[in-house]
């Protein structure tokens, strides 16, 4: 045998291992099979800030960032860093607005913030579907890129072997979750982000030894494999230079900010931490961790495309999340065109980024099948805090389903741009959460946000933004669209996010003013409460103590 099949069976082995020991992590982690649902969906009761504050931040750190940001800046260079940094803002939300808010609730669903002060099933019934919307398209842009790397991680070639590498590691995964529930979930989360502030610095100290430390070195190399020379450095990579593609570029970027806060599992989660202290304090290990994203995305970005240069990432795919795959291979001399025999960097690079999906995928199914059992199911009706308990089969069903779905779509779109699916997640939290949330939380008047209101919100914005974005260039008429052969685009914009989001808000104000005085929340309290009472009537406690 060949030192380099030596060296291959060896990658192989240690990310079989791998996988065995996050089943394992699931299976130590899982929540007794007699325990309701409850225990399965959301852990209750306080944590403390550090475990809170990290698991935040894995929530934060989306294998949507770490696949796709880095290629972001590698293809749109200047436009890339504008869109990194707004995703790195985007925890101020968590730590300025929503961490004196939102703690206080039992953090099952997104549905249990939207309903204290509203009709609590149809509320939740509108929440459901806003968090299936957001979470689906999500969890597809992460399973294609990680389906891709385990196949050529493991030598399966050709179209058959993508199709079997997603749908493998989509049944790992649903597997994982499955088994272990909410707990595992934030175990895994705890671990990917202690292993992402060790892994970035490390992929930058790689980029930054190869260049001799200098960063300068770094960005001239970028120029000049990109094959455009110092137009690479200007603005106008990602869209174009002209004023759609300057528009186009701030509206991803808005997009980006408010649809990373808003997203629901990081709503759930940010639910239960007990009190704004603990909130604020949880919230400021994901800022920090934001910086440090920041920064590093900056460093691999222009070393992806100094590294692996144009050529490479054109065949990769545009913005493809393979990028960070191709600048492991580079980086430790392994032929990413020879499957079945990656180096060692290229394997650990491709188990973190494994654990990565898996956690992240994992809080987003567990939004989804509460989004089911919890604000669609049959005890929607009770106010946050009381009605039965939820059955566990029912709760691992869903999930399943939901897994299911998002499998069959990563199959069938594996050739699409996964930007779609991402800009679709985004613009849709950021569309529908935001309005629901700003406006059920913090709406004084004589009346209050109605379920009108939410329910034009929800409905009428997901509409508004299914509609823009199958008019826009994402779909057709480009050659990176979900269906470049055609070209019915009319919308010049590939993320709506500038239009659909006062759209967002716009319809929830009309929803609330059209609706009748006298059908004006019937659930709501009747009288002005302490800060924080309502919350607690409704809720049964701030705790959630059963």
């Amino acid at each position: 045998m060949t030192p380099l099949a030596d060296e291959g069976a060896l990658a192989i082995s240690v990310f079989l291992v791998f996988l065995a020991g996050c089943l394992f992590v699931s299976m130590l982690a899982s929540p007794d099979l007699q325990e309701g649902a409850d225990d399965f969906l959301a852990e209750q009761g306080n944590r403390r800030p550090l475990p809170q504050g990290l698991a935040l931040t894995g929530d934060f750190i989306s294998a949507a960032g770490v696949l796709y940001f880095c290629g972001v800046v590698a293809v749109g260079s200047y436009d890339g860093i504008l869109i990194v940094a707004a995703a790195a803002l985007s925890p101020l939300l968590l730590k300025v607005w929503l961490a004196e808010r939102l703690p206080g609730g039992p953090g099952w669903s997104l549905g249990d913030a939207v309903s204290r002060r509203l009709p609590a099933g149809p509320a939740r019934r509108a929440a459901g579907v806003a968090t299936l919307v957001v979470s689906v398209p999500l969890l597809t842009a992460q399973l294609i890129p990680i389906g891709q790397i385990t196949a050529a991680l493991m030598g399966l070639p050709g179209q058959l072997g993508e199709i079997a590498g997603i749908t493998l590691v989509g049944i790992l995964i649903v597997s994982c979750v499955a088994i272990g529930g909410v707990r595992g979930s934030t175990l895994l989360q705890i671990v990917k982000t202690v292993g992402f502030l060790l892994i970035a610095p490390l992929l930058c100290a790689l980029i930054l030894a190869r260049f001799d430390w200098d960063y300068g070195a770094v960005l001239a190399q970028a120029a000049q494999g990109s094959g455009v020379g110092d137009a690479y450095l200007a603005p106008g990579r990602l869209f174009g230079s002209d004023f759609t593609g300057r528009l186009d570029t701030l509206s991803l970027a808005v997009t980006v900010l408010l649809g990373t806060a808003l997203m629901p599992h990081m709503v759930t989660r940010l639910s239960t931490s007990g009190t704004a202290e603990r909130a604020r304090r949880a919230t400021s290990w994901a800022v920090a961790a934001a910086c440090l994203l920041c920064v590093s995305a900056a460093v691999i970005g222009y070393g992806i495309q100094a590294v692996v240069g144009a050529k490479g990432l054109d065949e990769a795919g545009p913005q493809g999340g393979n990028n960070l795959l191709l600048l492991a291979a580079a980086l430790d001399g392994s032929d990413p065109d020879s499957p079945g025999n990656p180096g060692l960097l290229l394997t650990f690079i491709s188990c973190a980024f494994f654990l990565t999906v898996l956690a992240s995928v994992s809080v987003l199914l567990l939004a989804g099948s509460a989004a089911i059992v919890h604000d669609m199911g049959r005890n929607r009706h009770a106010r946050p805090g009381t009605g039965p308990p939820h059955r566990p089969l029912r709760a691992r069903v869903a999930l399943v389903a939901v897994g299911a779905v998002c499998i069959a779509l990563a199959v069938a779109g594996r050739g699409a741009n996964a930007q779609f699916w991402l800009t679709l997640s985004y613009t849709e939290a950021a569309t529908v959460v935001l309005p629901a949330l700003a406006c059920a939380l913090t709406w004084r008047g004589p009346r209050g946000f109605t379920l009108r209101g939410l329910r034009w919100c929800v409905y009428g914005g997901t509409l508004v933004t299914l509609g823009l974005l199958a008019l826009s260039p994402a779909v057709s008429g480009s050659p990176d669209s979900v269906h470049p052969d055609g070209d019915w685009a009319v919308f010049p914009l590939y993320a709506p996010g500038l239009l659909s989001v006062p759209v967002g808000f716009l319809l929830a104000w009309a929803g609330t003013r059209l609706t009748p005085a006298a059908r004006a929340n019937p659930a709501a309290p009747s009288r002005p409460q302490q800060p924080g009472a309502a919350d607690d009537l409704l809720s049964g406690s701030g705790t959630h103590r059963r």
